[in-house]
């Protein structure tokens, strides 16, 4: 049975998002990112907020947060991973570079 109260909705959200961080599932970091917007932006429309929706948007916002930062942690890994890449790449171009000039040397 779906969530029927907003405070339900969010903690359903808080559940989903936990669980891909844990998982390291970006995509899914990002679907259920998506629905948190929308759930937001749903829950702007109304005056106020109840005390269990309040608390459990405060909750979702702070996994929101480090959820954030992982994401930030996850692309300097790869930023990082990239660059180690490429500079091997350099190594291989110029084993490339010497093989050219000894075989031109051979001839």
């Amino acid at each position: 049975m779906p969530p029927v109260s907003d405070s339900e909705r969010l903690m359903a959200l808080h559940g989903e998002l936990q669980q891909a961080l844990q998982s390291s599932d970006w995509t899914a970091v990002a679907a259920v990112d998506a629905a948190i917007r929308q759930c937001l932006e749903t829950l702007a429309g109304r005056l106020e907020l109840d005390e269990p929706t309040h608390a459990a948007k405060n909750r979702l916002k702070q996994l929101h947060g480090e959820g954030l930062q992982a994401c930030a942690d996850e692309c300097e890994r790869l930023r990082l991973l990239l660059l180690n890449h490429l500079e091997h790449a350099e190594g291989r171009a110029a084993y490339q570079r010497i093989d050219m000039f000894q075989a031109g040397d051979r001839g």
